[in-house]
């Protein structure tokens, strides 16, 4: 597939088609100063095949036969990292971008990224602070950041970049191989870790997303055993390789952060999101 170098994809996924991805569609196709197309992943048993109701949803949401969308529909789940593999397909950019369906772009956010990718070619990926909104849009705080051109040491605790804030190079991402099939928990942290392991991570100071917190996200956090703990400890230890941290260095941030897993497993902590500054 032919990159084209002058084109943003932003890869957007849901399980719904409501107002809340309604806001996230609309707030990056009115996105300032960058060409883009968005790649929406509609999958979910709400999701209609019905060309008739799909007929309706164009109506409701105008934006769907806007030439910028793309909009791909299955009436199941595809999985966390299945549905970013199947919006990946259709992407033939130079640069993608993450934004949860639940979550909305300021308007500078995609150039200012942009501008810096451009502006530091060895950089892979780079993340934005966030401001935390409530269901109804009202902002409620701001998550703790760690802001740096490269935070590829604090990866190695914990993932200290919003997922709605994800921009990355096409060919890192290839290069990996993508994100890994059947991952449903930690498919960001461990896509991250794997592409950092190739160059600096960096996360900007600017607050460019709006990071939705609602009933759904709340209650939501890694499971302490499964696929995703193996391939996020696979993938701290190829960073520390990669960064020349020796063993003994990196093993105990890796044991504290198993620890973290179990200790929220149990319920005695909420998900990280949760230790930030309110409003």
């Amino acid at each position: 597939m032919q990159i084209d170098e002058n084109l943003l994809a932003v890869i957007i996924r849901s399980g719904e088609l409501n107002h809340w991805v309604d806001q996230a569609v609309r707030s990056t196709l009115d996105s300032e100063d960058v060409d883009l197309n968005v790649v929406l992943v509609l999958n979910g048993p709400s999701i209609s095949l019905d060309r008739q109701q799909i007929e309706q949803d164009i109506k409701h949401y105008p934006w769907l036969d806007d030439p910028r969308v793309k909009a791909l529909r299955f009436d199941h789940y595809l999985g966390m990292s299945g549905s970013i593999i199947e919006g990946m397909k259709y992407v033939s950019s130079r640069y993608v971008a993450n934004l949860d369906g639940d979550d909305i772009a300021l308007p500078q956010r995609f150039a200012r990224q942009i501008a810096y990718l451009n502006e530091n070619p060895e950089c892979v990926l780079v993340g934005a602070r966030a401001h935390m909104i409530d269901e109804n849009g009202q902002q409620i705080g701001d998550p703790k950041a760690i802001v740096s051109d490269d935070v590829r040491k604090s990866l190695l605790l914990f993932n200290p970049i919003p997922h709605s804030s994800v921009m990355f190079r096409k060919d890192a991402y290839d290069q990996v191989g993508g994100h890994t099939p059947k991952l449903d928990q930690c498919e960001d942290y461990d896509l991250t870790l794997r592409i950092a392991s190739l160059g600096p991570v960096a996360m900007l100071p600017d607050f460019l997303v709006l990071y939705r917190v609602h009933s759904s996200n709340l209650s939501k956090g890694a499971s302490a055993r499964g696929l995703h703990i193996q391939c996020v400890a696979q993938g701290r230890r190829e960073l520390a390789r990669a960064l020349k941290i020796p063993a003994v260095v990196a093993w105990p941030q890796h044991l504290i952060w198993r620890s973290v897993q179990f200790v929220r497993a149990a319920g005695l902590i909420r998900p990280l999101h949760e230790y930030s500054k309110r409003a």
